[in-house]
């Protein structure tokens, strides 16, 4: 009788474990793990993994927890595997498309998570320009209903021209992604009275349908304060710096 109860309140426990896993927070602990290389990594990893996907889904039904939890996944899982594998770096390409990464019980590639999930089913080379006519039945379940071009300010693929990694969390999503964009767009940012002309990060340029192409890009600089209110610059873009850099974080 003792065996059987033991064994009924360890399933009772394992159940009760099971139904108190905040993924979106333990998101925010899985990249903070990531940069500061503590061992809980495998341990968050392993839970992700398997994590019961009708309780994920119900826990992101909306953009912002969805956001912070393919945000977050995303840092951590590129920071940790490029500490590891730094010569995975080599064929960017092959990285980012590559299938090695498990939320749910699926294998995902980089690549899913930010243009299948964070941009809504976006062709990747399209410059945000189209969005798949089919996408897949993953896409459409993890997928987020409307593109927050923030969120380029926020993915670090691991090029030391990459915004910092932040661990983002649901409560402060917006005020988090809202500096981000500023810290990022105005570093870079520079504006040539003379000429009229403004530079701005290529990502602006890459992804310019995200942005809502040169209207929406106007309106982002002139809310950060880049160029007068009344001018309507050249746009011109930096250089991209794709040196590996696993180092490139900010603490919370």
């Amino acid at each position: 009788m003792k065996k059987i109860a033991l064994i009924v309140l360890l399933c009772f426990t394992a159940m009760n474990y099971a139904q108190e896993v905040d993924y979106v927070a333990l998101s925010t602990k899985f990249v903070q793990a990531a940069l500061s290389n503590d061992p809980k990594f495998d341990d968050y990893k392993a839970i992700i993994a398997k994590a019961d996907e009708a309780q994920l889904l119900k826990q992101i039904e909306d953009d912002t927890n969805k956001k912070t939890f393919f945000i977050n996944l995303y840092n951590g899982f590129t920071n940790n595997e490029l500490k590891k594998h730094p010569e995975k770096y080599e064929d960017r390409g092959a990285f980012f498309k590559s299938k090695q990464f498990v939320i749910a019980g699926h294998e995902l590639s980089l690549d899913v998570i930010e243009h299948g999930f964070l941009r809504r089913s976006s062709i990747k080379w399209s410059l945000g320009k189209l969005h798949k006519l089919f996408p897949s039945k993953l896409d459409r379940t993890y997928r987020v209903d409307e593109v927050d071009y923030r969120i380029h300010f926020a993915l670090n693929c691991g090029a030391k021209s990459c915004p910092p990694v932040v661990a983002y969390t649901s409560k402060d999503l917006d005020q988090q992604l809202e500096k981000s964009t500023r810290d990022y767009v105005t570093k870079i940012a520079k504006y040539n009275k003379e000429e009229d002309e403004i530079t701005l990060p290529v990502l602006m340029s890459w992804f310019r349908g995200d942005f809502g192409s040169r209207c929406g890009i106007l309106k982002i600089i002139k809310k950060l304060e880049l160029v007068p209110e009344d001018q309507k610059p050249k746009f011109k873009y930096a250089d991209y710096d794709w040196t590996l850099d696993v180092k490139n974080q900010k603490i919370n």
